[in-house]
């Protein structure tokens, strides 16, 4: 009798450590699951546009995203600002990650630019809120428009290029804008005359007819990383013509109220981790080595320890 009472006992104090157990296993595991934090929500589509640094940002938020937990879903880069926010619009995709005067300058072209990040994202937020999407922080990154020549110039600000009779070129978009050819030959802005111009597709192109004499200054971005390699030179914009352009996501309002605030916080997390330096050394990585832009984020988010 004693010893099937025994028996029993050491069953019972068994079955009671393996379910002890199991439910330490299962806070263990959540504790640990950094990486599953995500709340349950829609499927958040992220497009980069169809040049390099912006195919990596998009690489960037999407891939930290996914190691948050969040499905996601990471499309070929294609397009350039227009289709980004039109098809933001449309619902063929929910996040972009864009930059702040360019949108100001699709958004409200009569608006007058500044260099302040903030000023210009109070301009383009009730306007994207009008169209179902939600600004996000801006982060420190800037990749900003730059008017560049070859290093023999002689001058150091775009003024300087009046009388010079340069050759211009840039991509299409710029001859429509502004805050690009418009304002530099624009007589109440800088009122250069160029003896000629020349549509080149954005990217290193730009650089190649530049160095090969093709075109004498192209408008090109300031993070470009041909500029040092070339000895190319960056004009100062002394009247103030190019916007701040700040990176920054921006989201389908809906998508965002889906989740809460923990992906508007997850978001601007990242934003704020990325500098000005990190889109050089990305573009570096993509334009002089040759790297794909999925792997150059990879990399990015493991020295962070962001995936």
């Amino acid at each position: 009798m004693k010893k099937r009472t025994l028996l029993a006992l050491v069953a019972l104090m068994a079955a009671i450590a393996m379910l002890a157990a199991a439910c330490g296993g299962d806070d263990d595991s959540g504790a640990a699951d950094t990486g599953s934090s995500a709340p349950e929500g829609p499927t958040i589509t992220i497009r980069g546009q169809d040049f390099s640094e912006s195919a990596t940002i998009a690489e960037v938020y999407g891939q930290y995203l996914k190691a948050k937990g969040y499905d996601v879903n990471i499309l070929e880069p294609a397009g350039f600002r227009t289709e980004a926010l039109d098809g933001l619009k449309n619902g063929d995709f929910n996040l972009i990650v864009d930059y702040i005067g360019g949108d100001q300058t699709a958004l409200a072209p009569d608006e007058k630019t500044t260099a302040d990040p903030a000023a210009t994202a109070d301009i383009i937020r009730p306007l994207l809120a009008e169209q179902g999407s939600t600004l996000l922080d801006f982060s420190p990154a800037t990749d900003g428009d730059a008017l560049v020549v070859r290093g023999d110039f002689d001058g150091t600000t775009i003024s300087d290029l009046k009388g010079a009779n340069a050759k211009f070129g840039a991509s299409s978009q710029c001859f429509e804008r502004p805050q690009c050819y418009i304002g530099l030959t624009d007589p109440d802005v800088y009122g250069i005359t160029f003896a000629s111009k020349k549509t080149i597709e954005f990217g290193p192109l730009l650089g190649e007819a530049l160095k090969a004499k093709e075109v004498d200054a192209v408008v090109w971005n300031t993070t470009a990383p041909q500029i040092t390699a070339d000895g190319f030179k960056v004009l100062e914009d002394d009247k103030g013509l190019f916007p701040a352009q700040n990176i920054a996501p921006i989201i389908n309002t809906e998508t965002l109220d889906a989740y809460g605030d923990q992906l508007k916080t997850d978001l601007n997390d990242l934003s704020a981790q990325i500098t000005t330096d990190d889109l050089l050394a990305w573009n570096t990585a993509t334009d002089i080595d040759k790297q794909e832009s999925d792997q150059v984020a990879s990399d990015w988010l493991s020295q962070k320890g962001l995936n």
